[in-house]
């Protein structure tokens, strides 16, 4: 899955994540506090072209 963050209006492309601990090191490395709370959050993380925590491809 692709890990993408939107700050200050633009996207920046983070990497390839291939479990959880991918994506809360990909959002703690871009100054997210405590990440590995937010993963369920709606108004923190979208999950997009998959269900959450899905990281098989489709």
């Amino acid at each position: 899955m692709l890990v993408t963050v939107h700050a200050k209006g633009c996207d920046e492309r983070l990497g390839l994540a291939h479990s959880d601990h991918d994506v809360i090191v990909f959002l703690a490395d871009a100054g997210l506090t405590d990440p590995e709370r937010v993963l369920d959050n709606p108004a923190v993380v979208i999950w997009q072209g998959a269900e959450a925590h899905s990281y098989e491809p489709a």
